[in-house]
């Protein structure tokens, strides 16, 4: 009888002792097993099994990055406490489940992620079971916490780098027969940034409600993604929001929106560094959004003070190179798009009101011979009851141009047929003063002196325009004539002085009227040629409405540049010198200034290289250029330089070609990329005397320009 007391007791003692170690065993074997079972190494501080209570914890759990040093997840505590009562009705339960300070690392790189490799391969070969009928799996999980988890993104080709912190995750209850679920996580985005949402699911309709409420979000992590659509290089602005967002899980398109937005501090700076857009405040009121009918509906859009910048140069104006990502994205789609389905729903919008409240536009314009600057301040624009199919828009506005002229006045638009519209606008008492970069260029003289005055209506309908133009400028003068070469021939300045009455002033009544069939109409064309035809007859002079300028613009050509090494002229280099040479025929006053220069020590170090290959070449008679890692190659120099495998072919060159050869070589390349450009030029007709072809001081050169090139400057003879 004693000994089977011994017998219980020593195999309760077995037993106690396996429970007591198995959260050791277990935590051991899931280290040791953890690349077999994940692919990864896999780190475990603590595991511990609660018999009692049914429950497990970990702590200080990491999962490494496939180079075994990175973290890839990771996490202070997960709790997870199961309830095993629950099984006898046949329901998986538990009571509670949390983790404590997850950390999760994400990479993107293309279409890989960095944990791409842990996915399972598909194999289009299997085929899926048949889930067995009738068979309803049974489960609840009470009390789902997530507190103080971090997320880290990266996407490595667009430089973008997004973290979220202080990310926190509640759940009462998810159940299989839970009619509804209520859920709530909040997380902070940047240094200021904290998002909050909250859920309602309807499991019985299946539909869910979640208001989304975001404050002081930034909006530079959306930088990288804009970039294939815009030329921007940086996105800023505080992301302030409280949207009620509502669906089906039904169907996934079935998304509506409303609510508020405001965005603070808005600026978008393009790729040439420029701030092109800023706002310290634009609030957007959500009215309805639908994703499943494309409908975007808006209460109101309001900007306040916001301020654009728009340059103007010879090839195009900056917001159009802003976008010009997009309009190519857009031709090299078209096929694409013209094969895409169109049977879905049309998109709409419709916005009730769109209001810009003190508002500034600065232009600057770059094509004429000194840069025009134009300032519209005070700017005020109201837009009522926009939508895609709206035949009559009220648009009012006003603004003062370059602190002096004030403008206001109203236009009707029509979104169904565009060139249905009504415009009428009033200008009072600008000072052309500040336009004489534009009478510079156009007449060759600078105003002085005179104020502009202009009323104008255009109304458009049945494809007819009827236009009015009332002009009267007062006192103007003009200064003495410029060195600049008048772009209009046309005699504005005699037209201008004949039209002066008594009072000194000019007034021009110029009614304009046509047809707009003409695929090429254009309002303001029009109107500029009428006013034109009206002075030519007022001088009794021909009319030439634009000298246009020869060839290419020189300042466009600036470099040509060269290889290390290259001692001939490449198609490259033509192209250049050909717009080059078209310039100097057009423009025979220009003096073509060429200045070669390059990095002395890299195209020694080349020519080292070359020359070895050439003896090399020459010895075994052979005309194809080796590689740096051929054999036979660095045979030959070994033969020459033994300690060549001890201190590498770089620094076994100069032992094997004479420092004498190299810089005679040197010179020689200089002066013959010298004579290639004179000789080029001369080739094409042009004097001597059009081009200076010399070359820099090498030694002094700036790091930053040393590259074998030339640079061309423009001079006059």
């Amino acid at each position: 009888m004693k000994k089977r007391y011994w017998i219980l007791i020593l195999l309760i003692l077995v037993i106690a002792t396996g429970l007591f170690f198995l959260s050791t065993l277990t935590k051991n074997w899931l280290v040791k097993n953890s690349e077999e079972l994940t692919g990864r190494k896999l780190a475990i501080a603590e595991l511990h099994f609660n018999y009692w209570e049914v429950a497990v914890r970990a702590r200080q759990v990491t999962l490494y990055e496939a180079n075994q040093v990175d973290s890839f997840i990771s996490f202070s505590e997960l709790y997870i406490n199961f309830a095993p009562w629950k099984l006898l009705g046949k329901e998986y339960s538990f009571s509670e489940i949390s983790l404590d300070r997850p950390r999760v690392n994400l990479e993107k790189n293309g279409d890989l992620f960095n944990f791409s490799d842990m996915l399972p391969e598909s194999d289009s070969s299997l085929v899926a079971e048949a889930e067995p009928k009738n068979n309803e799996l049974k489960f609840s999980i009470y009390n789902l916490n997530m507190t103080n988890g971090e997320v880290h993104f990266s996407d490595l080709q667009m430089g973008n780098h997004i973290e979220l912190n202080k990310l926190n995750f509640n759940l009462p209850l998810i159940a299989w027969n839970n009619q509804q679920s209520n859920v709530g996580a909040e997380f902070n985005i940047g240094e200021l940034g904290k998002v909050v949402l909250n859920a309602t699911v309807d499991n019985a309709e299946n539909t869910y409600d979640i208001t989304v409420q975001t404050t002081e979000v930034p909006l530079h992590p959306a930088t990288g993604y804009l970039k294939e659509y815009m030329d921007v290089d940086t996105l800023k602005g505080l992301l302030n929001s409280d949207l009620q967002i509502a669906g089906s899980m039904d169907d996934i398109m079935d998304i509506r929106i409303s609510g508020q937005a405001k965005i603070n501090n808005l600026a978008i700076v393009d790729g040439a560094s420029q701030e092109i857009l800023s706002a310290p405040e634009t609030r957007i009121s959500l009215k309805d959004i639908n994703l499943k009918n494309f409908h975007f509906g808006f209460s109101s859009i309001e900007l306040d003070q916001p301020s654009l910048y728009v340059e103007r140069n010879p090839e195009m104006t900056n917001l159009e190179r802003f976008f010009l990502p997009l309009f190519q994205t857009d031709t090299i789609q078209v096929v694409e798009i013209s094969m895409v389905d169109n049977s879905g729903p049309e998109t709409t919008y419709a916005i009730d009101s769109l209001k810009i409240q003190n508002g500034r536009v600065l232009f600057a314009d770059k094509t004429l011979n000194r840069e025009g600057i134009t300032r519209i301040s005070n700017l005020d624009v109201k837009v009522s009851e926009l939508s895609e199919n709206s035949t009559a828009i009220p648009v009012t506005f006003s603004a003062n141009l370059n602190n002096g002229g004030d403008i206001q006045g109203t236009a009707v638009l029509n979104m169904v047929d565009p060139m249905n519209f009504e415009f009428e606008g009033h200008l009072k008492r600008l000072d052309l003063v500040s336009f004489s970069p534009y009478s510079e260029f156009y007449i060759a003289s600078p105003f002085t002196q005179g104020w502009f005055n202009y009323n104008l209506q255009i109304k458009i309908a049945d494809q007819y325009l009827t236009n009015q133009n009332k002009i009267k400028v007062e006192e103007l003068e003009f200064g003495k004539r410029t060195a600049d070469k008048p772009f209009v021939k046309v005699p504005i300045r005699l037209a201008l002085y004949i039209l002066k009455d008594a009072k000194d002033n000019i007034t021009i009544d110029m009614p304009v009227s046509g047809s707009t069939a003409d695929p090429q109409f254009k309002v303001g064309k029009l109107i500029w040629k009428t006013f034109i035809n009206l002075i030519e007859k007022t001088a009794l002079s021909p009319f030439n409405a634009l000298a246009g300028l020869a060839g290419t613009n020189p300042e466009k050509m600036e470099l040509v540049r060269f290889e290390y090494t290259q001692d001939s002229l490449m198609q490259e280099q033509y192209a250049t010198l050909d717009a080059l040479a078209r310039i100097l025929s057009k423009k025979p006053e220009l003096v073509l200034i060429m200045t070669q220069r390059t990095d002395a020590t890299a195209e020694m170090d080349h020519l080292s290289m070359k020359l070895a290959k050439t003896d090399f070449m020459q010895l075994r008679r052979i005309t194809e250029l080796p590689e740096n890692t051929d054999t036979a190659f660095l045979s030959f120099v070994r033969e020459k330089v033994a300690e060549l495998d001890s201190i590498g072919l770089e620094k076994a060159l100069p032992e094997l070609i004479p420092a004498s050869r190299i810089q005679a070589e040197f010179r020689e390349l200089l002066e013959k990329r010298n004579q290639l450009i004179r000789d080029y030029f001369t080739s094409k007709g042009l004097p001597e005397t059009s081009v200076q072809v010399s070359t820099a001081d090498l030694r002094n050169l700036p790091e930053e320009i040393k590259r074998p090139e030339f640079k061309v400057e423009v001079s006059l003879q």
